[in-house]
Formats: C-alpha cells, sequence, structure tokens
C-alpha cells in the first residue's frame, strides 16, 4: 500500500479501534486482505463473517510488530505468525503455500517447512472458532 493510501485511511482505523470495532479491512500485498482484531490480554478476536470458509487474511494491531496469517477451512481456523523462521521476513500466501520473499524459504499453510532455507516451522497459535467469532490464543502454542 502506498504511503498516501494508508494516511488517508488511518483516520477510519483510529475510529474503529477507538468505537471498539473488531475489524478494519486495510489493503495489502498481493492482495492479502489485513484485519485489524479486538484485541483483550491474549486474544485476538474477530467476527467469523470476515473469514469466510476457505478465506485467509493477516490480523495486526498497531501493537504488533509481525501479523497474525489466519485461515480458515470450515470449522478448522489455522493461525501461524507472519515471521519466517530463517530470517524473519513476512511469507504471503501463494497458492497452496506461504512464501517468503527474501530467501525463498516455503511453508504449508498449517506452517511446516518445505523449502529451505528455514529449518524451524512458523510459530502456530491455538485458533478455534467460538460462536460467530474466530479466536487466536496467542500466548498458546501449537506443535
Amino acid at each position: 500500500m502506498e504511503r498516501r493510501a494508508f494516511l488517508l485511511r488511518l483516520p477510519v482505523l483510529s475510529a474503529g479501534v477507538a468505537v471498539g470495532a473488531a475489524t478494519v479491512p486495510l489493503g495489502g500485498c498481493g492482495g492479502s486482505r489485513y484485519l485489524v482484531p479486538l484485541e483483550a490480554g491474549d486474544r485476538l478476536t474477530i467476527p467469523l463473517s470476515s473469514l469466510p470458509d476457505g478465506a485467509d487474511a493477516f490480523l495486526q494491531t498497531p501493537a504488533m510488530e509481525r501479523p497474525v496469517w489466519v485461515r480458515r477451512e470450515g470449522d478448522d481456523v489455522v493461525a501461524l505468525l507472519a515471521r519466517c523462521t530463517h530470517r524473519g521476513c513476512q511469507p504471503e500466501p501463494v497458492g497452496d503455500r506461504l512464501s517468503c520473499p527474501c530467501h525463498g524459504s516455503e511453508f504449508s499453510l498449517t506452517g511446516e517447512v518445505l523449502e529451505g532455507p528455514a529449518e524451524r516451522p512458523l510459530i502456530r497459535f491455538a485458533a478455534a472458532i467460538e460462536g460467530d467469532e474466530v479466536i487466536v490464543r496467542l500466548h498458546r502454542r501449537v506443535g
């Protein structure tokens, strides 16, 4: 996103966060959606309607250094820290994998290393659908 476009959206983002809106879509690289979740303690929450079956998005609050990438398949939700375990760049979804643009590491959509130089999987967080919300628990790692 260009700086000017971001700055034009900033007042909308700030207003949405101030009134407790759970998500504010922001444009992202390669068509990836960015959503601003409601943050409470170690929980990120978005409305289930903002993540339809088969969809993915990056969740990020202003306080987060890196976003969390989430994908929903039916009743299953995967949540991964969008930080390559090789050098810390942000992997992006490309087809059936997450691809790191810096050095070419590739990960499955559940975070396992498919191709190096990364040797460790992406950090995975506990995530679930609870009622009409998607909940990601940042302090509960999976695997």
